[in-house]
């Protein structure tokens, strides 16, 4: 495994190009790296977001989660470790019920703000990932607030405020990086009335060139909110 490898692997995975991507990782030699583990688990999770069938979905996340736990196991204070695994715990814990979700939500937190401390100044999609969370706990009801202070030990709190300044941060770090991006800073600023700094991004984000499932997902969101405005 060289360095070169792991870049072309990273390109390819930013490319859109997830089974090019798994094809070469699985040709690599250290298998046992954790740097080779997380990139595994990274384009395991993210086929399963392609597919179309729910058991498939399903079957590929929870590959991807053993395949990060086994990452984290090898190098606890590893930043991409840290990062897909806050990821894939969110999405498999949503797998396992509305129970585990909550219970998982400091520990989703716990690895998103570790990742952040490892490497920060320099990875938007950390901050993109931190800033979901942030958002999505934002979003949440008096009932299911009121049930997640009854189940999480030390349940979290966020603002949408503080999403977007995730998102900003991500946006800052690399301009132009995920689609998914334009279309939450859309979404926080429409959260926090404020249409016209909306209206920049969501039309950004319907704009957008389809290649991937986020992408069709950022088009079709952004594109009905701009007709709510």
């Amino acid at each position: 495994m060289s360095a070169e490898e792991l870049k072309l692997i990273d390109e390819m995975f930013d490319n859109c190009e997830y089974q090019e991507s798994l094809d070469m990782i699985q040709k690599l030699t250290d298998q046992d790296s954790c740097e080779v583990k997380w990139r595994l688990a990274r384009t395991v999770f993210f086929l399963s977001k392609q597919s179309t069938v729910k058991d498939e979905q399903e079957t590929l996340c929870r590959q991807a989660f053993d395949h990060v736990s086994a990452a984290l196991e090898t190098d606890g204070d590893n930043f991409g470790a840290n990062k897909w695994y806050g990821a894939i715990l969110a999405e498999k814990a949503t797998l396992d019920g509305v129970t585990e979700r909550i219970k998982q939500l400091e520990n989703v937190q716990k690895h998103f703000q570790r990742a952040v401390s490892l490497n920060g100044t320099s990875d938007s999609g950390i901050w993109h990932m931190l800033g979901q969370f942030n958002y999505k706990l934002s979003e949440v009801n008096w009932i299911t607030r009121k049930l997640i202070n009854s189940l999480a030990p030390n349940p979290p709190t966020a603002s949408y405020e503080d999403a977007l300044d995730c998102f900003t941060k991500a946006e800052t770090i690399k301009p132009n990086f995920y689609a998914l991006n334009w279309l939450y800073l859309g979404k926080c600023h429409l959260a926090l009335k404020q249409p016209v700094e909306a209206k920049v991004w969501l039309e950004r984000g319907a704009a957008v060139d389809v290649r991937c499932e986020d992408d069709r997902i950022c088009r079709e969101e952004a594109t009905e909110l701009l007709k709510k405005l």
